[in-house]
């Protein structure tokens, strides 16, 4: 999710970072007519210009290093970003979610926090935010984030992903009713979220209520094929409701998934050895 969103920022560059190439040339003119102080200011302007130009290479670097898993890398080439660029919100939030994907929660905080504090109505840097928290198991701080989150986007596809998450703060809070009621508008709004569809499922399955914990199973399966957990959870329920047949197919295609997936390999083996003994293994959660 959060990848998904972070590929937004590189979009919201400050005009002023792209250099006018005849600066220079514009100031050395004025400097041979001898109007000194003009050719000191616009010269400062240059230098502002080409620190920009070259604080947007880093940040390209930084965002290069980021998508290779280069994450170490990525921070580095954020920091020159910010070097040249004291206030280069975007930086400031890349850097945060390079910290984050190494666990460090403290530093991607604070990044998050700078880059809200030199624009407030930087969406992504309150999602980036909410999310570090839900990390952290501060859920309720991160509610409060993505709600701010859900103030600053008219994009469907980011609304989407914003109430899936929220929803798995209130999941873990064990406000249930207020996260189903999350994962409903992440479909509504987004008809293809697997993952929406899969916790949906889990929130039914966990509250018993197994006709739409299976339905919502098997919707996650025709939008991902290859989602084991969806088809173990679906298998759990057919053998409970005594359709070990079906139970035995979706073990088998969670296995052929996943090969090292023992809870899977378990269950086909009660599944095919002893019909009516009770399931093993828990259900697998999202």
């Amino acid at each position: 999710a959060m990848k998904k969103l972070f590929f937004t920022l590189i979009l919201w560059l400050p005009i002023q970072l792209f250099a006018d190439t005849g600066c220079n040339d514009r100031a050395n003119e004025i400097r041979m007519s001898d109007r000194l102080d003009d050719a000191i200011d616009v010269l400062n302007d240059c230098l502002s210009e080409e620190m920009g130009r070259i604080a947007r290479t880093y940040l390209l670097l930084g965002l290069s290093y980021y998508e290779g898993g280069e994450q170490g890398k990525a921070i580095a080439n954020y920091s020159k970003a910010i070097e040249f660029a004291p206030n280069y919100v975007t930086a400031f939030a890349n850097r945060g979610l390079s910290y984050g994907m190494q666990g460090d929660f403290d530093k991607a905080l604070a990044d998050f926090d700078q880059a809200i504090r030199l624009d407030p109505e930087y969406m992504q840097a309150y999602y980036f935010r909410a999310f570090a928290y839900q990390r952290e198991g501060d859920h309720r701080s991160a509610i409060e984030d993505y709600n701010v989150s859900l103030t600053l986007t008219q994009d469907q596809s980011e609304m989407a992903t914003i109430y899936y998450n929220r929803g798995r703060a209130y999941k873990d809070l064990k406000r249930f009713d207020e996260a189903l009621s999350d994962y409903n508008q992440a479909i509504q709004l987004n008809a293809g979220y697997a993952a929406a569809y899969f916790s949906r499922g889990l929130m039914h399955h966990q509250q018993k209520h197994l006709d739409e914990a299976i339905a919502d199973y098997t919707h996650t399966i025709a939008l991902d094929g290859k989602h084991a957990r969806a088809y173990y959870n679906r298998g759990l329920l057919h053998r409970k409701d005594g359709k070990d047949y079906l139970a035995l197919r979706d073990f088998e295609a969670a296995t052929e998934i996943e090969p090292a997936y023992a809870r899977a390999y378990a269950n086909r083996g009660y599944t095919r050895m002893i019909p009516m003994l009770p399931l093993l293994f828990i259900l697998a959660l999202g």
